[in-house]
């Protein structure tokens, strides 16, 4: 009876601290606004084929989809208005719009893309205009339009 008890307690104390891992930089993290529900399967973030942060939390309203992400304290010079991100073969890929964007507010949300060819159109659209300040205006629009606060 001992035993079976002793047992018990162990498995208990590996479930409950040896297999949770504690997440990965900010517990806040950066909001990614997508139109839609993007399809994501994989947690890891991915920034030039290095693994730089892991997908927190994703919450849904009105028909946008705003994903959390956390990246890891030696990535967090990659936090600025320039950053965009791509849903590729279910893993969320981060992309900078080019040039030089400032310092990422504590709120602010970058646009999130659910498929390269939509990223690929966004960028060309917006060949003439300043496409980080397009992009920035796309993920308030749509962080309005979902409702969700945060």
């Amino acid at each position: 009876m001992k035993q079976a008890a002793l047992v018990t307690l162990l498995m208990a104390m590996v479930v409950l601290c040896g297999c949770s891992m504690p997440p990965i930089g900010n517990s806040a993290g950066i909001g990614v606004m997508f139109d839609g529900e993007p399809l994501i399967f994989d947690s890891s973030v991915v920034y030039m084929g290095t693994v730089v942060g892991q997908v927190l939390a994703s919450e849904w309203g009105n028909g946008v989809t705003r994903v959390s992400i956390a990246l890891d304290g030696r990535y967090d010079d990659l936090k600025k208005t320039n950053l965009a991100a791509v849903v590729k073969n279910g893993r969320l890929h981060l992309d900078t719009l080019g040039g030089y964007g400032d310092p990422l507010p504590p709120s602010a949300c970058i646009s999130g893309f659910g498929k390269p060819y939509l990223y690929h159109w966004f960028k060309f659209k917006h060949l003439i205009n300043n496409i980080m300040m397009v992009a920035d205006q796309r993920a308030r629009c749509l962080r309005v339009r979902s409702g969700l606060t945060g």
